[in-house]
């Protein structure tokens, strides 16, 4: 009998083990799902290694929780904030420009229905985008079909084409700061970067709460970092393998304390100046950035604020 006559049943039988869960979890039936799911599951087991090893083999620190326990549950309100703290950011929405298009024309259709108001704002869900729908509007918004790129427009120097503001894939006017992420297949407002931890984008809608995940996730590396090297102080003259184990640990947590510290720093300094990783690296590229019509226009570059207003 073949070695493929052999294994046949095998696969068979996992292929309807997968069939099976692509139905109970239709989660699991898209590759970039499962590896969205999969990054997910791989962060939380290892912050479970960091924290299990440490609670295992330091009885010191056993000893400690007994005697202040205030000590102990601070480090895991640290510890489930951050995993909180990942999962509320990886689910939230970094503010899609077809969304905030939604939202606009609908807030304009009501406007239309009641013309006895002068402005109505409209703003997203999330707060992403806010623009103002004004019925004494004239010039450039002749240009465009729809009330969205009549706004868009008004943030564009005169003359700018409606064709070069639209997204080729999404089929929509893009506003200043706003891209095309190509993981996502969605315009993202004031993007910043798509994070495959997170499995979303970063955009206007999230980037706080990013900002705030990386902050909990460098102390909380920190905290660790000093629990594991008061272990070593005190036992390292126990069993030579456990000893092993923590330097081994003890080393890789200084290397993502490094680069987490080093990614807190850069968002901080993006968040105090305004900028996103996108514009700070391609710069060059970006028009409004780059273009000097944007400084000879009365409309000058768009501004730093976290809002289109």
């Amino acid at each position: 009998m073949s070695t493929d006559g052999a294994c046949a049943p095998i696969r068979e039988l996992c292929g309807r083990a997968l069939d099976r869960c692509s139905r109970c979890f239709p989660c699991l039936a898209d590759p970039a799902q499962r590896s969205s799911l999969a990054l997910k599951v791989s962060l939380v087991a290892l912050h479970l290694v960091y924290a299990g090893f440490l609670f295992l083999f330091d009885e010191d620190l056993i000893e400690k929780t007994r005697r202040e326990p205030w000590y102990i549950a601070l480090y895991l309100l640290l510890f489930v904030a951050a995993l909180i703290q990942y999962f509320v950011t990886a689910g939230s929405s970094p503010g899609y420009v077809l969304d905030a298009m939604k939202t606009f024309n609908e807030a304009n259709s009501l406007f239309k229905t009641n013309p006895t108001a002068s402005k109505h704002p409209a703003s997203s869900k999330n707060g992403s985008l806010i623009g103002t729908v004004d019925n004494s509007q004239s010039g450039r918004n002749s240009v465009g079909s729809s009330s969205w790129a009549k706004m868009v427009m008004e943030f564009y120097p005169p003359g700018t084409s409606l064709r070069t503001l639209t997204c080729s894939y999404c089929n929509i006017e893009q506003p200043p700061r706003a891209k095309h992420c190509h993981d996502c297949d969605k315009c993202v407002l004031q993007f910043d970067h798509h994070c495959v931890w997170l499995g979303t984008c970063v955009g206007q809608g999230n980037h706080c709460r990013f900002w705030w995940y990386i902050f909990e996730e460098t102390a909380l590396c920190l905290w660790t970092g000093i629990l594991y090297i008061t272990y070593l102080k005190t036992s390292i003259s126990g069993a030579w393998w456990k000893d092993l184990i923590m330097i081994l640990l003890l080393i890789s947590l200084v290397i993502l304390f490094i680069f987490l510290l080093l990614l807190l720093l850069f968002h901080s300094y993006l968040v105090l100046t305004n900028q996103t990783t996108y514009e700070l690296v391609r710069r060059r590229r970006i028009p409004y950035l780059s273009s000097r019509r944007w400084f000879q226009s009365e409309i000058h570059p768009p501004s730093r604020t976290m809002r289109l207003q």
